[in-house]
């Protein structure tokens, strides 16, 4: 598969700045066109993206596959279960806090498109929460975590970093004056205190 073009790249980038900041019916093709460097009627941007659609598609495609990478590197992960729950939680506020703009869009804009809705749960949301279920349910297995409800906890303590950084990325500030430090130590402190045997 040949990479994308830079021609291409900035108009994606571009397209989800605007999406991000006005929400994507209020963003025409031209406008996406201009903040990308090309003329505002040219039509350009069609050469790459047949539809506006389509970017939307290929925006939600791209964090995607930011989910998955966090999922992969959790599948690959071989540290102690202290150090492998900070790891988690900091690999989540990073991959999350870099995609603000996208968590903007997944939460305002894609109620009329349901099958980008569902690619967005599915592979986003559900495969995440499964994926540290999982990374739970070993630690459980080696004795390195007390029994517990996996999936529960699971929900507990991804639901909390989504939210932390959903809330960021929808008021474009922090609800409460935490940094991503104190965050993560708070969060690997509950969940090892909570679960060691």
């Amino acid at each position: 598969m040949k990479p994308p073009s830079a021609g291409r790249e900035r108009i994606l980038r571009e397209a989800i700045r605007l999406f991000a900041e006005r929400g994507y019916d209020r963003t025409s093709v031209p406008e996406i066109q201009e903040a990308a460097g090309l003329s505002r009627g040219s039509g350009a941007l069609y050469k790459h993206f047949p539809s506006k659609e389509a970017l939307l598609a290929a925006a939600i495609d791209r964090f995607v596959g930011t989910a998955r990478e966090g999922r992969a590197e959790l599948g690959e992960q071989a540290l102690p279960v202290d150090q492998g729950a900070r790891r988690v939680v900091e690999s989540m506020l990073e991959k999350l806090g870099a995609n603000r703009d996208m968590l903007r869009i997944l939460w305002r804009d894609l109620e009329h498109f349901p099958e980008l809705k569902a690619s967005a749960r599915g592979e986003i949301m559900q495969s995440t929460y499964h994926a540290v279920a999982e990374w739970l349910r070993e630690r459980q297995r080696q004795g390195e975590l007390r029994p517990h409800d996996s999936d529960a906890v699971a929900a507990v303590i991804v639901g909390s970093v989504a939210m932390f950084r959903v809330f960021e990325a929808i008021w474009t500030e922090r609800s409460i004056e935490v940094s991503d430090e104190r965050f993560a130590s708070a969060w690997t402190d509950l969940l090892i205190r909570g679960l060691r045997p």
